[in-house]
C-alpha cells in the first residue's frame, strides 16, 4: 500500500492542534517540517504534502476575525512549493507534494515552479492541482470573485494540459551538451505547446524533463466534475470515504472512468483514502488519548466555527444537522465536501452539536482508533478489499501523531507484508511504481 502524509499546521485536522501541549508550537521554523520529512521518511511513506489556501477564511459578513482568534483552518499557510524545497534539502527519498491552484497562478509560473524543484529534488515531486473555492481568495488574487465550479474546472483542464505540454516540451535527450561538437542542446528536439493553448502558455520551456519524467499529478475533488478532472489527470486521487463501500465504489468509478473516457491504464490512478490514526500501545491507552482530545475541545468555539463554515448565524446546537446544512447549501464553495458533510450528518444521525464537535476534532475524517495491529487490521482490510491502493494520513497532534504512526503501524504493516521495508527507486514514480509520461510526440506541440 501507499502512505501519504498531510500536513497543515496550525491545526492540522484537530482544531486544538495549537494549544495541546503534546504538539509542536515551532510551525514557522523550517526545523518544524525538516523534522517531519525526516520521520516521515524514517517510516519509508511515499510522499509529504502540503495543503494551501489564498485567502484567511471569512464568515457570512466577510469577517475574518473568528477564524484568527481560534487558530481556524486557514489561518496560516507557508507557500508549499517554497517549503518542499526544504524539506527537500533535508530528505533523500520521500515524495514532496505541493498545492497549487489553477484559477490564479499562470501555467508557465506552475511549470517552472515545480519542475524547478523535481529537478533539484531528483525527482521527487507532486502538484496537489486545486482550482481554489472562495471569494475571498479571488479578491487577494485581484479577481472580484471566485468563478463558478464547471468553470473552474474547465479552465482547469487547459491549465494543466498547458503545464504538461511545457514540461514535456523539450524530448528526452534534447539536452545534448555536447563540448567538443560545440552542441549544447538541439533545437528540433525543443518545441512549443499546442497553437490551441497559446494564449495561456507559448514556450518552449526554460527546463528539459525532469529525472521522473515529469511531477505527478495529484488532485481532491469529490464532486461529480472534480471526479470527471481526476479520471483524465489524476495518477494520485486524495479521497474521503463515508464508508468502506462508498470508498471502493468510488475507486471502482474513477478506474472505469480513467480507461473508458480517456483510454488510461487503470493502475495509472493511485486511490488514497484519508484517516486519522490515534494511536496507543494498548486499546485503553488509544481510548484515553481519543477522549482527551475530545476534552480539550470547547463546544461554543467549535459552534462559532462551524458557522463561520456554513456562513451562518446562531446555529441551534439541538437542531438536527442535515437540516441546517441544507440551509446553507453553496456556502463553502466546495460542492464535493459539502456533499461529504450531508452523507455523514445523515448517516451518523447527527445534531448540530455533535457535527461541530466531530468537526473540529478530525473534520469528519475515517478516524481509527487503536492500538498498532488494530489500525493495521484495518489498513490492511481496505487495501486488500481494493477500497483504498493506499492511505492519506493526518494527525491529529504534530508531529507525536505521526511518530505513533511510524513507530507502531508501520512495522505492524510490514510484518503483514503490505508495506515496503525499503525505498525502491530513486523518483516518486518509482515509489508509485508510475510509468513515466511516453515519449514527446513533436508534431502534437510544434
Amino acid at each position: 500500500m501507499h502512505l501519504v502524509g498531510m500536513v497543515n499546521p496550525p491545526t492540522s485536522q484537530y482544531a486544538e492542534n495549537w494549544r495541546n501541549p503534546l504538539g509542536r508550537a515551532d510551525w514557522l521554523s523550517g526545523r518544524f517540517y525538516q523534522d517531519l520529512g525526516r520521520t516521515l521518511e524514517r517510516g519509508l511513506f511515499d510522499m509529504i504534502f502540503f495543503a494551501d489556501a489564498l485567502a484567511v477564511p471569512e464568515d457570512g459578513a466577510g469577517d475574518y476575525a473568528t477564524t484568527l482568534r481560534t487558530a481556524g483552518k486557514g489561518s496560516i499557510y507557508l507557500d508549499p512549493v517554497t517549503t518542499i524545497a526544504l524539506v527537500a534539502g533535508a530528505t533523500s527519498k520521500i515524495g514532496l507534494g505541493a498545492t497549487v491552484s489553477t484559477s490564479f497562478v499562470p501555467p508557465y509560473a506552475i511549470a517552472r515552479q515545480l519542475l524547478s524543484v523535481d529537478h533539484l529534488s531528483g525527482g521527487r515531486v507532486a502538484w496537489n492541482i486545486v482550482t481554489s473555492t472562495t471569494d475571498a481568495e479571488a479578491r487577494n488574487m485581484g479577481q472580484a470573485g471566485i468563478a463558478s465550479p464547471g468553470d473552474r474546472y474547465d479552465h482547469a483542464d487547459q491549465v494543466v494540459e498547458t503545464v504538461t505540454q511545457l514540461w514535456n516540451s523539450w524530448e528526452p535527450g534534447a539536452l545534448v551538451h555536447d563540448q567538443e561538437a560545440g552542441l549544447f542542446a538541439d533545437p528540433d528536439r525543443v518545441h512549443r505547446v499546442a497553437d490551441e493553448l497559446a494564449d495561456l502558455a507559448r514556450g518552449p520551456f526554460t527546463l528539459p524533463r525532469s529525472p521522473q519524467g515529469q511531477p505527478v499529478l495529484m488532485q481532491a475533488g469529490s464532486s461529480p466534475r472534480g471526479r470527471a478532472f481526476a479520471a483524465r489527470w489524476a495518477e494520485i486521487v486524495f479521497a474521503i470515504g463515508d464508508s468502506e463501500d462508498d470508498m471502493r465504489a468510488l475507486r471502482e468509478e474513477l478506474r472505469d472512468r480513467a480507461r473508458v473516457d480517456h483510454g488510461r491504464d487503470p493502475d495509472s490512478i493511485r486511490v488514497l483514502q484519508g484517516v486519522q490514526p490515534i494511536v496507543g500501545w494498548t486499546e485503553a491507552e488509544a481510548q484515553a488519548k481519543l477522549t482527551s482530545l475530545k476534552a480539550q475541545i470547547d463546544l461554543p468555539a467549535a459552534l462559532t466555527k462551524l458557522e463561520r463554515l456554513l456562513h451562518a448565524e446562531a446555529l441551534d446546537p439541538a437542531a438536527r444537522a442535515n437540516e441546517a446544512l441544507a440551509a446553507h447549501r453553496g456556502a463553502t464553495g466546495s460542492v464535493g465536501f459539502e456533499d461529504m458533510l450531508a452523507s455523514v450528518s445523515e448517516r451518523r444521525d447527527f445534531t448540530v452539536a455533535e457535527l461541530a464537535i466531530e468537526q473540529a476534532l478530525n473534520q469528519l475524517h475515517p478516524q481509527l482508533v487503536g492500538c498498532p495491529a488494530t489500525i493495521a487490521d484495518r489498513l490492511e482490510h481496505l487495501f486488500l478489499t481494493e477500497a483504498a491502493d493506499g492511505f492519506i494520513v493526518m494527525p491529529a497532534l504534530y508531529h507525536s501523531s505521526f511518530e505513533d504512526f511510524v513507530n507502531g503501524v508501520v512495522p505492524e504493516l510490514q510484518r503483514r507484508g503490505v508495506f515496503r521495508r525499503a525505498y525502491g527507486g530513486e523518483t516518486l514514480r518509482a515509489l508509485l511504481d508510475q510509468p513515466s509520461p511516453g515519449a514527446f510526440e513533436a508534431q502534437a506541440r510544434r
